[in-house]
């Protein structure tokens, strides 16, 4: 979305390694005024995550309940019931940092911030939002467009051009090829156990409070503090 509002305002520079590859790298982009960047990450280098500039940048942050985002990474990776890459452990570990890296980005100066339940669910909305985050000016035919070009059904026939055969996508739910493989709010409760749902809401409950997502365990069930 972001992509598609900056293409059609500026001179526009994708980049192939995120942030960049070293933080001198980072601060000489946020600070060219002959360029504009556009970044995509997940989870940005410790070295990077404590030197993100304010001056030149903007950020655009969101975030879904964690468990749904542990659930979402595991199905990705195909990771069962049973497998050495999942547990109560992993799974309180994984929420712990999805927290430290939001903060890290709620803390930017200039951060736009989004809901992915809501702006799911309101597409017009978040092409507004952000056009007027970017201090940006399209046309109406412009936002029209994106908003069509977003909808699940144009995002399930992506997934299908560039994917066939590709056995993580499941194509009755909203899906990409690499990010979110279910996109309904509460999924997790399909893909966790008890005991990882459990750990995970443990090591996110103050989180999920704040955020107002909903606890499903009272606090009797929680077992020792997860480890560090």
């Amino acid at each position: 979305m972001a992509k598609g509002l900056l293409s059609a305002s500026c001179e526009l520079t994708v980049s192939s390694n995120g942030l960049g590859s070293s933080v001198e790298q980072m601060h000489a982009r946020a600070s060219d005024p002959a360029h504009t960047w556009l970044a995509k990450v997940h989870i940005p280098r410790r070295e990077l995550r404590r030197a993100l500039p304010d001056q030149g940048a903007l950020y655009l942050y969101t975030y879904r309940d964690v468990r749904d985002a542990l659930a979402s990474a595991w199905r990705k990776n195909r990771f069962l019931f049973g497998s050495e890459d999942r547990g109560p452990t992993i799974a309180a570990k994984f929420v712990r940092e999805e927290i430290e890296i939001g903060a890290v980005f709620e803390d930017r100066r200039h951060c736009w911030i989004g809901r992915y339940e809501t702006i799911v669910n309101d597409i017009p909305s978040l092409v507004n939002d952000l056009e007027s985050f970017l201090d940006l000016s399209v046309s109406t035919a412009l936002k029209q467009e994106l908003v069509e070009e977003a909808a699940p059904d144009k995002q399930r026939q992506r997934s299908q051009l560039v994917s066939t055969g590709d056995q993580l996508v499941r194509l009755e739910t909203f899906i990409t090829t690499n990010h979110i493989t279910d996109g309904r709010f509460g999924a997790w409760k399909e893909t966790l156990s008890v005991e990882e749902a459990i750990a995970s809401e443990h090591a996110a409950r103050d989180w999920l409070r704040q955020k107002k997502y909903p606890l499903c365990f009272r606090k009797a069930m929680y077992t020792d503090p997860p480890q560090e």
